[in-house]
């Protein structure tokens, strides 16, 4: 047991920030938010359509003394106002009584409270607040975390959040509270198709390729600049094309004083060591060429405090720029990306700043780029991304919103309709439990999958991944075992969603040290090294990754077709299930044990090896002979 407690541990510390990266930080959170009074997006249907009645839902915690709740409306874009059950701005809507429940965490009884919204036409922004009170004490408002800052506690800070942030060995964050202005957007969109079938390359443009083929830069350390180009990922696209990618998502190209970009001081611009704008377009034209679509990393959540507009509202608290951030004890208090006050946090419910985040994310789409992977997308309202999506698609209805959200299913599905979906964490930590930190055995995977894919609705898309950019390389954990991240893969590939892959890692890429350190603080660069060319890469890996996207788009319908369990063998480690149900289906066999296996095979009226992990695994008529940490993918005829 203590050997499984020191893996679990582990894996929970694969992570580098989140709200919700240790045990205690996640029941701290849940316990403060469901003491008090609660929407958390709770609308039915949760993504509606012209003529939809929408019904909402809100529970009131033990803190919250309440016997009356109204929810203030608004079709016309305007913010509602209200008080005490009378609107005015907007329709008043009183919510009626439900239930009671228990709640053992909170130990306290906690109420539910319903209404039902009218039906709109297509293309209505709804905005709502929700209010509720007792007769004779005081009104509380529905509201969100809107970030974090640190120093002193501000001087209206709840007392159910005064532990909420709290990380050992890191100073003290103080959350601080909006009221929440919610909404959603009545429209017909839907996901588009491209998007299901994409197979997902993640750049990042400075550690991926220089220009004309010339030697990454060698700076002082992971944090300096390699020479990554926009014209140098031009240069590679043979390369991507071969491989078979159909979708390229680049890092940050926007002016930033850093080598991630995460932190611009300017939306409209390329920053000039990554190139200009006509390289972009060339970048664009070529992959579009090539069928190979682009997405652009967008941060709505926060900029550089450099940032000209940030500068204006540091010096001057009462400049329209200060608008855009929330300043708790100006100047030198104010929300920022967890605590780090070079990144100051946008306001984005606030008028210009949502409207700058918008037009500037237009003008690209004008430029030709496909869409957007929105970083920490859960760190803006639900109403801000309502409108971005709205907006977007009415530039280019094929365009994308993938949010990334580190957080809980229940509020990566709660952006169904605001996103086009999310980047699957919640899967990605179950895939390296799996695979990797072996925290999970065959019965537990599985059964997390069948729930997993079952929770979140078709139209709700939920790319995989394995790893990223602010977390160890799968290859690092596995201590350089290319045959477990083959197993990983062939797994991955063979699920519905679109699958990611992060640069270098077809090739064998890895890292040099751990993202953690020995004080716990993360060091994410680690993960970041320049991408390998030439004959240092890994051929027979690469070789591999390209079968396995061959295959995956070969048959597109199969993978996003039912799914069957047929064998669950926890003693072994041997995992079988069926894609699709047609002629043909795919047959997926996975040997996580560590012992030779042989399959015997269900009874059909044929078999062929589509593609296997390991070269030693063996097809006969009615038995497969799998090696340790191999898989196969066989073809029902």
């Amino acid at each position: 047991m203590a050997s499984q407690q020191s893996a679990s541990a582990q894996a929970s510390a694969d992570f580098v920030f989140g709200t919700f990266a240790t045990d205690e930080l996640r029941l701290a959170r849940l316990r403060a938010e469901r003491r008090g009074l609660v929407h958390a997006q709770r609308i039915t249907p949760a993504d509606p359509l012209p003529g939809d009645e929408v019904h909402i839902s809100v529970s009131i915690g033990p803190d919250i003394a309440a016997d009356h709740v109204a929810c203030y409306v608004t079709n016309d874009g305007s913010d509602p106002q209200g008080e005490r059950g009378h609107a005015h701005i907007g329709q008043a809507v009183l919510l009626t009584h439900s239930h009671i429940e228990w709640d053992t965490l909170v130990w306290g009884y906690v109420s539910y409270w319903v209404a039902a919204l009218p039906p709109q036409k297509d293309g209505t922004l709804v905005r709502y607040r929700i209010e509720a009170w007792s007769e004779h004490g005081s009104a509380h408002w529905a509201c969100e975390i809107a970030g974090v800052v640190g120093g002193d506690p501000p001087d209206d800070l709840d007392p159910a959040d005064a532990n909420l942030f709290q990380i050992p060995n890191s100073p003290a964050l103080w959350p601080v509270r909006r009221q929440g202005s919610y909404a959603y957007h009545v429209d017909q969109q839907h996901v588009p198709d491209w998007l299901r079938d994409a197979v997902i390359y993640h750049i990042f443009v400075d550690r991926f390729a220089p220009d004309a083929g010339q030697p990454f830069a060698t700076p002082g350390s992971l944090s300096g600049f390699f020479g990554g180009t926009l014209r140098g990922t031009l240069e590679r696209l043979e390369y991507l094309n071969d491989l078979g990618i159909t979708c390229l998502w680049l890092s940050p190209i926007f002016v930033s004083p850093s080598h991630h970009g995460y932190d611009s001081t300017d939306y409209g611009t390329i920053e000039p060591r990554l190139g200009t704008i006509d390289d972009l377009r060339a970048l664009i034209h070529g992959a579009h060429a090539c069928g190979i679509r682009i997405l652009l990393d967008y941060v709505v959540n926060h900029v550089s405090s450099a940032h000209p507009i940030f500068q204006q509202a540091f010096a001057d608290p009462n400049s329209q720029a200060a608008e855009w951030f929330t300043f708790t004890k100006w100047p030198d208090q104010y929300l920022s990306f967890f605590g780090v006050t070079d990144l100051p946090q946008i306001n984005s419910d606030a008028a210009p700043a949502r409207q700058y985040m918008i037009e500037q994310a237009k003008f690209w789409l004008e430029q030709g780029i496909d869409g957007f992977r929105l970083d920490y997308a859960n760190g803006p309202s639900h109403a801000f991304w309502s409108e971005f999506r709205a907006a977007t698609c009415a530039v280019s209805v094929e365009s994308v919103t993938l949010g990334e959200i580190v957080e809980t299913p229940v509020l990566q599905r709660s952006y169904m309709g605001r996103l086009d979906g999310c980047l699957d964490f919640i899967l990605m930590q179950a895939m390296r439990q799996f695979f990797a930190f072996g925290t999970l055995n065959v019965s537990a995977f599985d059964s997390f999958l069948q729930r997993h894919l079952a929770y979140f609705s078709n139209d709700y898309v939920l790319p995989s991944f394995l790893d990223n950019h602010d977390m160890n390389r799968f290859l690092w954990v596995v201590g350089g075992d290319t045959r477990r991240l083959m197993l990983a893969a062939l797994c991955q590939f063979t699920l519905p969603h679109p699958p990611i892959i992060y640069y270098g890692t077809e090739v064998g890429l890895s890292q040099a040290n751990d993202v953690r350190r020995p004080d716990g603080s993360g060091y994410a660069e680690e993960s970041r090294s320049p991408m390998l060319w030439g004959a240092v890469q890994n051929a027979e890996l690469r070789s591999f990754y390209k079968q396995l996207i061959a295959l995956r788009r070969s048959a597109p319908a199969i993978w996003r077709g039912p799914r069957t369990t047929l064998t669950i063998d926890d003693a072994n480690g041997l995992y079988i299930y069926r894609c699709g149900t047609g002629q043909p289906s795919a047959l997926v066999i996975l040997n996580i044990g560590l012992d030779t296996q042989r399959v015997q095979l269900p009874e059909h009226t044929g078999y062929t090896l589509a593609l296997t992990s390991d070269p030693a695994s063996e097809l006969h008529q009615t038995m497969c002979l799998l090696p340790q940490y191999a898989g196969v993918v066989l073809w029902e005829q």
